[in-house]
């Protein structure tokens, strides 16, 4: 009986882990995206400043 609830218990806690390994590999897949996502384009070769005209 006692050794009944220490699988469960040990169970539980392997699933907790593979969850939050699970959630972890999620995280760094959408950082690695938004950092991708972040980057601009285009860079401008001129270091000059650009001139909005308003009207």
């Amino acid at each position: 009986m006692r050794s009944d609830a220490v699988e469960r218990a040990l169970a539980e806690v392997a699933a907790c882990r593979a969850l939050r390994e699970k959630q972890q590999a999620h995280r760094a897949e959408f950082q690695r995206k938004l950092e991708a996502v972040a980057k601009p384009l285009y860079v401008l070769k001129s270091k000059a400043q650009l001139e909005l005209r308003l009207q």
